[in-house]
């Protein structure tokens, strides 16, 4: 990528410059440690009271997390769409928002680039064939009756990690002839912040029947999975055949 236009290209000031555009708080770092940590230590900020949302972004994150003990990696700053989006709520959200934030953010994907094998891993990770593109962490923080739920997303754009075999990025993705448009990263985060927007907006409420079958569809297309789901239940819960697995438990 070093003798392309997109070498000087940073994901995370760009997504900035888009926000900005959408009257969207956002706050903008080149480096930070992590845009979660930030977002939960300014969770309920004077400044941010009146924000529905706040976005934080930054280039690079020297200590970027997952689920558990996992690390996020980015493969060099400026690659990677790397965000945390807090959402204030007057309610705690329900186990069944991670389903609906994954499905989100595979819509978003899939909308944008549907030429591309996109399809969701239980419980948080995007991947395109079977490379992983994107992961998902989502904590709350709680004050009173408020709640902000803050979802940090890592999305691999120009490039993916070099250590990591398993790791992809979009450009690496796209086929010949298909480049990796301005425009279209633009209508990537607008369909993103509709998708979020409206999963959050249910985060107290079961699954859908809709919720449910297009669930199903995006973790069957899984390539790695070793048993195809059977079915979705209204909670999140997964079924492979007689057996029922909780969503909160992978």
């Amino acid at each position: 990528m070093a003798d392309t236009p997109l070498a000087d290209i940073r994901i995370g000031k760009i997504t900035a410059k888009w926000a900005e555009n959408n009257h969207l708080f956002a706050a903008y770092t080149a480096q930070v440690e992590s845009t979660n940590n930030l977002a939960k230590e300014e969770a309920f900020a004077e400044n941010l009271l009146e924000e529905a949302l706040a976005l934080y972004l930054t280039d690079h994150q020297t200590s970027g997390r997952g689920r558990g003990k996992n690390v996020w990696l980015d493969s060099k700053p400026g690659s990677s769409l790397l965000s945390s989006w807090s959402f204030l709520l007057g309610i705690k959200p329900q186990p069944t928002t991670s389903c609906l934030i994954g499905l989100a953010v595979y819509r978003a994907c899939a909308t944008t680039w549907p030429f591309l094998n996109w399809n969701l891993k239980a419980p948080n990770d995007i991947y395109i064939g079977d490379k992983k593109v994107a992961g998902i962490l989502l904590e709350n923080v709680l004050q009173g009756d408020e709640v902000r739920l803050i979802i940090g997303l890592g999305f691999n754009v120009t490039s993916s990690p070099e250590t990591v075999d398993s790791a992809t990025s979009l450009l690496e993705s796209l086929p010949v002839g298909a480049p990796l448009l301005g425009q279209d990263y633009t209508a990537f985060l607008d369909r993103l912040l509709f998708e979020l927007t409206d999963a959050v907006s249910h985060s107290e409420d079961s699954l859908t029947s809709t919720d449910q079958l297009s669930l199903l569809v995006a973790l069957n297309r899984h390539p790695l999975l070793k048993e195809k789901y059977t079915g979705v239940d209204s909670d999140g819960s997964l079924h492979v055949g007689s057996i029922k697995i909780s969503w909160m438990s992978l």
